[in-house]
């Protein structure tokens, strides 16, 4: 924990590791780092697979979801770090456009349970699906098996600002 000169407070350092393939998941993760008090570092799991997460107070965690499963650097980040991550605070956030039951079984295929179990929070952060940004396959796909035909954007401003408010209030910020 870094001294914050300025406020005589102690800061905090919060890791948010994540993966996005097509963009929706890295805005909301730039929203969150903009809302966070106290030093926040991001990480692509795609660029950097295995970030220390030792010198980090917090840890903030997530992924889309394509194909009804998160990116595969996400579980492995979990696997590799379980020690450290049971060892400090952990929120988890999806990216999807489910809601309701569908949208909690996508967390619990997402996340190993004694993560999920450790967690201070899960998070529905909406999802979007723009049809030009797509692959071909994953275009075909959508339209074949989900019927979408046209761009969908759910985005959950609201989620940001809670995780926003949990973190700092977890931090001792304002």
């Amino acid at each position: 924990m870094a001294f914050a000169a300025k406020t005589g407070k102690a800061e905090m350092k919060i890791l948010i590791a994540y993966r996005s393939k097509y963009g929706f998941t890295e805005e909301c993760v730039r929203s969150l780092k903009r809302g966070i008090e106290g030093e926040t570092i991001l990480v692509d799991l795609k660029a950097e697979r295995n970030p220390e997460t030792a010198p980090f107070d917090i840890v903030l965690l997530g992924g889309s979801i394509y194909g009804g499963m998160i990116q595969r650097e996400v579980t492995a980040f979990c696997s590799r770090n379980r020690e450290s991550l049971l060892a400090k605070p952990v929120g988890l956030f999806l990216s999807c456009l489910y809601r309701g039951e569908k949208a909690r079984e996508q967390f619990e295929s997402s996340f190993p349970g004694w993560l999920l179990a450790h967690a201070f929070g899960r998070y529905h952060m909406g999802g979007e699906i723009v049809l030009e940004k797509l692959g071909l396959i994953d275009r075909f796909l959508i339209r074949r098996f989900a019927g979408q035909r046209e761009d969908k954007t759910e985005n959950r401003g609201q989620v940001v600002a809670d995780i926003c408010r949990a973190v700092n209030q977890r931090a001792g910020a304002s």
